[in-house]
């Protein structure tokens, strides 16, 4: 291990280790109050998905990664379209997760649970050794884990006054970050699904040793930054651009303020984004060669909220870290530059021309609490003699009450969120009947992998994850020409009309089967019973799946 890093380690103390253990074990138990809540609250007679509210779509995306492994498969494809796929989707990220699926037998919904958990705590533990570089006293370092792991904004105060400006519009959500984009807090985060900490952890070795490289010039920590970054580009490659913006930002300021060409940092950084670029070329390669990749992407928009959102977002930690910048200028110090630095940057590019705006404020929390914190200790130090500041900076109790009250609100208003749609059982994600279960396996025991299957699209949404099969419909990015598809399906089970043109339409877009359920007639009056090119395999009492005959 190199021996800058080595000397850190060493910094933390026993006292320090024991806090970061009490600090994990009360991590791991409060996300989980929601999930534990959820399975207990299932329904005799139905099975808990292991769902919550944010983001509800997206993870049966990841179990259908996950089925892929257990059934075999090293290259991934994507379930949730029914075209030809000819680009092989390597991920090693989610193949190593559903290996672990494979080998323990464990559900799918726990083992990403699990998964999730295990790198909550590697979360905790590499932001700990990065405070450690930057700080040197022990209480700001432990402060410091506290704001990123337990700081949100102002979303959940102000959630009953802005629910009436609520609104979706392609790709843009008019509603604060800190109530429904995982990326944008740490407790969220650590809340939500697994590559999404995954990838915080990646960024924070990346930046973490592309600092430790500028500081000693030794080339194994650019390597190590540079490998860590090519992992990490391997499942989220449009962090390419905040790695690439911010190091070369920080190379620009530094020759500067220096009047010197910072050939030794330049070096360094080359070597992180040259180790990390064939990721990012692979990545868009398959994008620009693949029809079903590149339609997915065009679908993939995520835009930013509006910037006053964007300030209700992150509340007092954001408004505290613009200070904390202002300060930092007035420093010499290079380490403070950097995230001085990468705060700034990685907010301006939240408005960068890109479609995935909102996904690169992955791990923004991460400078932006640093920078809150050495806000904090300049207006405790300036105005340590007035009685309010000293009472209050010395009583613990009052501190935690106030951190809850002004700072960590979003994320009880998430933990209560989901606690209270599980009670209700408002949502169609949480719990399916048994019947659903005995379908999924017939089909991953009786249709081919090549197959695919029409349903209804919240049907769609479960078949991936659960069977390993391929489905007409069932996701609004994956899903390629989602928009068209959803109101072919409306068509098709509407009513008992025009069936010679649903004949053809199943046999044109290549599907095999028809899983017919309760939301499948919801949406008209069609009968799948007696139709001759329909061959009934599988009967239950909600569900029917039919065989095309071609």
């Amino acid at each position: 291990m190199p021996n800058q890093l080595i000397n850190i380690l060493k910094s933390i103390n026993k006292n320090e280790k024991r806090f970061i253990v009490i600090v994990i074990a009360f991590v791991i138990i409060v996300t989980s109050i929601p999930y534990i809540f959820g399975l207990i609250r299932t329904p005799d007679g139905s099975f808990y998905t292991g769902i919550h509210a944010l983001t509800p779509g997206d993870t049966n995306v990841y179990y259908s990664y996950i089925e892929q492994v257990k059934q075999g498969e090293i290259i991934f494809r994507d379930l949730y379209t029914s075209e030809i796929q000819d680009a092989p989707l390597i991920n090693p990220f989610w193949f190593i997760i559903g290996l672990f699926g494979k080998i323990t037998h464990l559900p799918t919904w726990l083992t990403l649970q699990i998964s999730r958990l295990v790198l909550a705590a590697v979360f905790v533990m590499v932001a700990y050794i990065f405070i450690s570089y930057i700080f040197i006293e022990k209480s700001k370092r432990k402060l410091a884990l506290i704001i990123l792991l337990f700081s949100s904004g102002f979303g959940g105060a102000l959630a009953p006054f802005l629910e009436q400006l609520k609104y979706y519009s392609d790709g843009y959500y008019h509603w604060p970050m800190d109530l429904w984009v995982p990326e944008s807090v740490t407790f969220l985060s650590l809340f939500h699904l697994p590559h999404i900490i995954f990838s915080s952890i990646l960024s924070l070795v990346v930046f973490l040793f592309a600092l430790l490289s500028f500081e000693t010039d030794k080339f194994r920590y650019s390597i190590l930054s540079g490998v860590a970054a090519l992992f990490w580009f391997s499942f989220h490659p449009f962090h390419f651009f905040t790695l690439v913006v911010v190091l070369s930002v920080y190379l620009f300021i530094h020759g500067i303020s220096t009047k010197k060409f910072p050939t030794s940092f330049l070096k360094h950084a080359l070597i992180i984004i040259l180790m990390s670029l064939p990721a990012v070329i692979y990545q868009y390669a398959i994008i620009a060669g693949d029809s079903v990749i590149s339609g997915r992407a065009e679908q993939n928009l995520l835009l930013t909220p509006s910037w006053w959102l964007v300030v209700v977002s992150y509340g007092f930690v954001g408004i505290l870290a613009l200070l904390g910048v202002v300060r930092v200028l007035k420093q010499q110090d290079r380490k403070w530059f950097f995230i001085a630095i990468w705060f700034v940057v990685q907010t301006l590019l939240l408005y960068a021309p890109l479609s995935f705006q909102r996904r690169l404020s992955q791990n923004l929390h991460f400078p932006m609490a640093l920078l809150a914190l050495f806000a904090l200790g300049y207006i405790v130090k300036r105005y340590k003699d007035i009685n309010l500041i000293k009472y209050v900076s010395s009583n613990k109790i009052i501190l935690g009450t106030l951190f809850v009250l002004f700072f960590s609100f979003s994320n009880i208003y998430a933990l209560a969120n989901d606690i209270l749609l599980y009670r209700n059982m408002s949502y169609p994600f949480f719990y399916l009947s048994s019947d659903y279960k005995d379908a999924f396996r017939w089909l991953k025991d009786n249709a081919q992998k090549e197959d695919s299957v029409l349903s209804e699209w919240i049907d769609g949404n479960f078949i991936p994850g659960y069977s390993g099969r391929t489905v007409y419909i069932g996701h609004d990015v994956e899903t390629v020409d989602f928009e068209y598809k959803e109101k072919q399906v409306e068509w098709f089970f509407q009513n008992n009309l025009d069936l010679e043109e649903k004949k053809e339409f199943l046999t044109t877009a290549g599907l095999d089967f028809i899983f017919f359920s309760g939301r499948s007639a919801e949406l008209g009056d069609f009968d799948p019973q007696n139709k001759k090119f329909l061959l009934p395999e599988f009967i239950s009492e909600e569900i029917k799946i039919y065989r095309v005959i071609q």
